[in-house]
């Protein structure tokens, strides 16, 4: 499995104006994979968007929906819905979404990460709420062994000072949205997501967070 970055971003389900821009500029501060889902969208509409994005950037998006763009563009993996059938003859990653704690924990798919949620009330979906407590969730990601499960990624709510606690429950990263595109400078918003990165997501910062907590005062 590839190195993976803790701070994922979801595109808008709707194709926006200079999107392929957008997305230029934040790979440019420095966002490493794109989940490229585009659910009111045909696949010649998302294959016109990827032909506008310089090839350069194709290895940092993850498809979603239409595996059949795989054939014509070499992109960075697939992402399955959580009742879709596992397309197994991908080059690079393959990630799946999960909404229940049992899917999750019963998973026996050979996964390179996975999304669940929402973890939080979801920004952009008013009224989503999340289907398991934070304890029980927290239960469940320590439970499993780490190198025998995908990576777990949050979704649903996530906002920067969540970002603690997301790593204190056993999650290995971000997947962001609403907190993204619901601001007026996306790039800003996700440069901020990057300084986390960097300093409490980082590992010697996850290492070192560890270490306090084994030897902190009973």
């Amino acid at each position: 499995m590839s190195t993976l970055p803790t701070v994922l971003l979801i595109t808008p389900s709707s194709i926006k104006k200079d999107e392929p821009q957008i997305w230029c500029n934040l790979f440019e501060v420095g966002l490493e994979r794109l989940h490229l889902r585009k659910t009111d969208s045909d696949p010649i509409q998302v294959g016109k968007l990827l032909e506008k994005l310089p090839e350069k950037y194709h290895s940092k998006i993850v498809l979603h929906r239409y595996p059949e763009l795989l054939d014509k563009f070499i992109l960075a993996g697939y992402h399955h819905r959580s009742n879709e059938d596992l397309q197994e003859n991908v080059n690079g990653t393959i990630s799946r979404s999960f909404h229940h704690l049992e899917e999750l924990k019963s998973n026996s798919e050979s996964l390179d990460y996975c999304f669940f949620g929402p973890v939080y009330e979801s920004i952009s979906k008013k009224g989503y709420l999340p289907r398991v407590s934070l304890p029980e969730l927290g239960a469940a990601l320590h439970s499993n062994n780490k190198n025998q499960r995908p990576q777990v990624y949050a979704l649903g709510g996530v906002r920067r000072k969540k970002i603690p606690e997301l790593f204190d429950l056993g999650f290995d990263g971000v997947a962001l949205f609403g907190s993204i595109w619901g601001k007026k400078d996306p790039c800003l918003a996700f440069e901020k997501y990057l300084y986390i990165e960097r300093s409490t997501w980082g590992k010697k910062e996850k290492e070192q967070s560890l270490i306090k907590r084994l030897f902190a005062p009973e």
